[in-house]
């Protein structure tokens, strides 16, 4: 089907190209076309964690006794909305993973989906064990109900559903191309083989004949180009993407610092610290592919896009900001203008790191540091001593570089 093949012989080991190319499907890890995908790969692994390695104990005493009415609906609210975007986040990169043609950046995509899943089970965790069955109810269907959260969703939805819907149509096209011309071509040999003398030695060659024109078309990848439409589709899909890790989760997970800075719900933000670090690695990823699919797609590197990019990335931070002045009224534990900022700093990474100019000259850097301290989870010493890392985010993702595991929080 389209353009994914376990295994092509007739192919390099070496992709030609992350989508629309071919390659073998054999990981040589020693020849891949770009390196950082196995300090990807190792740096996944490096972090990966189960969800019951957090105790909650204490936040179940917490939820009830000191949080306000209005922080406990805040703190279901966010929970909800955060696995509403990682269950959007694992199928896209199932679809995406499907369509990429370089095996090795294929290898790096299904680890995020598993990630994303990992997560899933988290908030399940997280709202099984601290809210009552009607609340974790409700939570999860807050994303169905509240217009400012709904219309704040649609942003991300649009671009991903319809790289979904043309990843369908091309792999539906694609085999309806491959039939038809097998039928062609297998007509055409019938056809001379039925004009030549009917001997042993012709009976022969002419069961050999449709052995090998039904090994080209099982076997070998079918020479029909991806069109710059569907890349197109696919760049826009990697955008609306990147403003889900990169600004929906990243902005989402503050709500926890900030109850963790008022000493509230350390268990729960402990968590929640985890899943950040691995939500900025997947947004780190994305943004060097979007300036690897440039590279490679020059066609696709004009103005008009650009300017598309730009202009969502910025309509994405609007409509954040106005989810933002809904969800944390009545909320002391953080002020909406500094998160406001906060938001424009993560734009500002996600462009940065996609290769782009930043929107935000005023808040190229973070300005509420304790964003930093209470969104890490690296700890030495005692226990109450963070140690932050901002380094990794602030570099372009394109000349990324793997040194340890260590390396990875915001």
């Amino acid at each position: 089907m389209a353009n994914f093949r376990i295994y092509d012989g007739e192919a390099n080991n070496v992709a030609t190209k992350v989508f629309g190319g071919k390659s073998s499907g054999i990981r040589d890890w020693d020849n891949i076309k770009y390196p950082s995908m196995l300090d990807f790969n190792k740096a996944l692994f490096a972090e990966y964690w189960n969800e019951d390695e957090v105790k909650l104990g204490k936040d179940v005493e917490e939820y009830r006794e000191k949080l306000t009415p209005r922080e406990r609906e805040v703190y279901n609210i966010i929970s909800g909305k955060l696995n509403w975007l990682d269950s959007i986040a694992t199928d896209f990169n199932f679809v995406l993973g499907y369509l990429c043609t370089d095996s090795s950046v294929r290898s790096v995509i299904s680890m995020i989906a598993s990630f994303e899943q990992l997560h899933n089970r988290s908030y399940q965790y997280l709202t099984s064990t601290v809210l009552n069955q009607q609340e974790k109810e409700q939570a999860f269907e807050y994303t169905r109900r509240i217009p400012e959260l709904v219309h704040r969703n649609e942003h991300v939805i649009k671009p991903i559903q319809e790289m979904v819907d043309a990843a369908k149509d091309y792999m539906l096209q694609m085999d309806s191309d491959g039939y038809k011309a097998y039928a062609r071509d297998m007509f055409n040999l019938v056809q001379k083989f039925n004009k030549k003398e009917q001997t042993a030695e012709s009976h022969t060659k002419f069961i050999q004949d449709i052995i090998d024109l039904t090994y080209k078309y099982s076997v070998q990848d079918r020479d029909i180009k991806i069109s710059d439409e569907l890349l197109l589709t696919i760049l826009k899909g990697i955008v609306g993407n990147i403003v889900l890790e990169g600004l929906y989760f990243s902005g989402g997970f503050v709500y926890f610092h900030s109850l963790a800075r008022d000493q509230k719900m350390i268990g729960s933000n402990n968590m929640i610290s985890l899943i950040k670090t691995d939500e900025n690695m997947h947004s780190t990823f994305y943004g060097m592919l979007i300036q690897i699919i440039m590279k490679e797609e020059p066609q696709l590197a004009t103005k008009e896009n650009y300017d598309y990019i730009m202009a969502y990335i910025k309509e994405a931070v609007a409509r954040e900001k106005d989810w933002a002045n809904y969800i944390f009224e009545g909320i002391d534990t953080l002020s909406i203008k500094e998160y406001h900022d906060y938001v424009e700093y993560l734009a500002n990474l996600i462009c940065r790191n996609a290769g782009l100019e930043e929107p935000y000259p005023e808040n190229q850097e973070l300005k509420s540091k304790w964003i930093a301290t209470y969104g890490s989870k690296k700890r030495t010493g005692g226990e109450d001593e963070i140690v932050t890392r901002t380094d990794f985010l602030q570099g372009n993702a394109i000349n990324y570089t793997h040194e340890s595991g260590e390396d990875f929080d915001l």
